[in-house]
């Protein structure tokens, strides 16, 4: 068990497009019990204002200071009060980004603008479309706290719309045969007994909605790779973990409230967007060549099914743009 009473987490959000979530979000992260954390926030360049409404969201309670500005985000940092200022140690550091950089970039660049000053323990990876209970993070950090393999360390998913209904307890099992995914617990009544061990079993990775992780398990594992630009870097993450000696955690009694693919239609296939449908064929190919190579005849069977399942749904665009990438006719749909 660590030695430090009250570890420092760095907590990372990417936004795109939906700046009340990310408000919403950061009002819940400022009645968090545990008081020893720093968030910095990555717009990734949306095209509706959202770094702005950010922004402006902050100034009511923050004092502003400027950083400095690169050819990827301008930086804003935000500090509590002027004593934390004196002390260079913001609370929030806005990021307003030129382009979309996708999941893993977006989260990676907030990593690399955390304050030289902010002497993180623990990084709280969390989508911008949750909010989270004042308990959340103490419970997170009291399990990954209590075992020191733990790399990765998830919590419970509620639908934020059904408070009363799990989306996910940790994370997912994937079957790399054919790369799909089951969340674990998904549609349970929230407040049913849970065996965490044998959670933490069947757990295949962590849900990017939530996770996380130690300063030691960055530095031995390395960020989120940047080969998906979005879905499949929680699981690459949890392999490139496994392979490193480290295991994947879940705290069963901490809670977070999520949207489930608020901003980009990822949610279930009737709803999903032309994005998510390319990135979800795309990147089930790219992860299963990184990984399981002798699995991509079945696993392309199973895209082929999954377009079959589309036309069958009406959804015909979407059916031509899967049909498309499996057959190698690569055009990314607008960002």
């Amino acid at each position: 068990m660590k030695n430090s009473v009250s570890p420092v987490v760095a907590i990372v959000l990417v936004n795109w497009k939906r700046a009340y979530d990310t408000c919403l979000c950061l009002d819940s992260l400022a009645k968090l019990e545990h008081t020893s954390w720093f968030a910095v926030v990555c717009d990734n360049g949306s095209p509706d204002g959202s770094g702005m409404v950010i922004r402006d969201h902050l100034n009511a309670d923050y004092i502003e200071s400027t950083r400095g500005a690169n050819d990827e985000a301008s930086v804003f940092d935000y500090f509590v009060d002027t004593n934390a200022k004196s002390k260079n140690l913001p609370k929030i550091t806005l990021l307003i980004g030129s382009n979309n950089l996708g999941f893993s970039k977006g989260n990676n660049l907030g990593l690399e603008n955390i304050p030289s000053t902010i002497a993180a323990d623990y990084f709280w990876f969390l989508n911008n479309d949750t909010e989270v209970l004042p308990d959340s993070l103490s419970k997170i950090l009291s399990r990954i706290q209590q075992d020191v393999t733990i790399g990765i360390c998830g919590c419970t998913l509620v639908y934020a719309h059904d408070r009363k209904t799990v989306q996910a307890l940790g994370g997912a099992e994937y079957s790399n045969l054919v790369g799909s995914v089951r969340e674990i617990g998904n549609q349970t009544q929230v407040g049913l007994p849970v065996d965490q061990q044998s959670v933490e079993k069947r757990m295949s990775y962590v849900s990017g909605a939530s996770m996380l992780v130690s300063k030691e398990f960055l530095e031995t594992v390395g960020p989120l790779s940047e080969d998906y630009f979005l879905y499949y870097e929680e699981i690459d993450w949890a392999i490139r973990a496994r392979k490193k000696g480290f295991r994947l955690g879940y705290a069963s009694d901490a809670i977070v409230y999520h949207k489930e693919g608020a901003a980009l239609g990822s949610g279930k296939s009737e709803g999903r967007s032309l994005l998510a449908e390319y990135y979800g064929v795309r990147n089930r190919l790219v992860f299963t060549r990184k990984f399981y190579p002798w699995a991509l005849p079945s696993v392309f069977c199973f895209s082929l099914l999954q377009v079959l399942r589309r036309c069958l749904q009406g959804r015909w665009g979407h059916a031509r743009l899967m049909a498309a990438v499996l057959f190698g006719l690569r055009k990314v749909p607008p960002r």
